[in-house]
């Protein structure tokens, strides 16, 4: 199985708009791999992309994918799916338009959940649905959906808050059949939200997770990102790169990819390379736009 990371990036994207700090500086000269976009990957086999980011147009156009047949949402927050409307463009009829459907929608899936805490503010109905832009269909936690061609997809869902929905959050387990059925390999897209995930519903023989990096508290060169009193609030429900690091290790995947990686954590390429030779032991990798990872 392939899939390529279309973006690595999470709410704050590299560069920032008028920022000329030692990370957007490089990224905005120099481009990949300095930069990231939103966060977004795309498994080949299936034609699925996890997450719309607002970038997912030039991301999808960058690296010429073709084929889109399913949109899988991770949850509601807008880096996540304020470019939806991406769906416009997908089997979009040609000139002279008779009417806005399009001639082969993509399917956009997510949870109940999601779909009700995202329905109101982009008006999903009126805007996506009656006029045949996308087709909607809900994944529940631990449900397995038959995307054709032997793969398929498991929901893995995790609440947002302690006593939430437990489909709040998803992740999406791909599987491709071997010759004998069982799973050849095995990928979970988990971008984001893995705070309260429950590890017991991760599978014990995973081949790779996508995941969320985690805030880092303080910059490569010590100074404190976030104040005492806000990193209090955030870490109460945001993962942190320590808490990724004690999942992966519960877990043990036999690759793990990091992404949502943000610009105020302030690294450049090389010190998150250096991070990696610091736990050799994980087969960890902090992601980067475009690059593409073989299960």
């Amino acid at each position: 199985m392939n899939l390529t990371l279309l973006g690595s990036g999470g709410d704050s994207q590299t560069p920032m708009p008028t920022c000329e700090c030692r990370v957007c500086t490089p990224a905005r000269q120099q481009g990949r791999p300095h930069a990231r976009l939103g966060n977004s990957t795309y498994v080949h086999e299936a034609n699925a992309v996890v997450d719309a980011p607002e970038s997912i147009w030039a991301m999808l156009n960058r690296e010429e994918v073709t084929d889109v047949d399913y949109i899988f949402i991770s949850h509601h927050h807008v880096d996540h799916v304020g470019g939806l409307r991406i769906v416009q463009a997908i089997g979009r009829p040609q000139y002279p338009l008779e009417d806005w459907n399009n001639e082969d929608p993509a399917t956009v899936v997510m949870s109940e959940t999601t779909y009700d805490r995202i329905a109101e503010s982009l008006d999903l109905e009126s805007q996506y649905d009656d006029r045949g832009y996308a087709e909607f269909e809900f994944l529940a936690d631990g449900e397995t959906m038959d995307l054709g061609g032997g793969i398929a997809v498991t929901a893995i869902g995790a609440p947002l808050d302690p006593g939430g929905p437990e489909d709040a959050a998803m992740g999406y387990l791909f599987e491709e059949d071997g010759e004998s059925g069982d799973a050849d390999s095995s990928a979970l897209v988990f971008p984001d939200e893995t705070t309260f995930l429950d590890l017991e519903k991760v599978p014990d023989d995973l081949g790779l997770w996508v995941r969320e990096c985690g805030m880092f508290r303080e910059t490569p060169s010590g100074d404190l990102i976030l104040s005492e009193e806000l990193w209090a609030e955030e870490r109460e429900h945001q993962t942190t790169f320590d808490q990724t690091l004690e999942q992966v290790r519960t877990v043990e995947p036999d690759r793990t990819v990091l992404t949502e990686i943000e610009e105020i954590y302030r690294r450049r390429p090389g010190e998150y390379a250096d991070l990696e030779s610091a736990f050799p032991e994980l087969n960890l990798e902090f992601g980067r736009d475009g690059m593409d990872i073989e299960v």
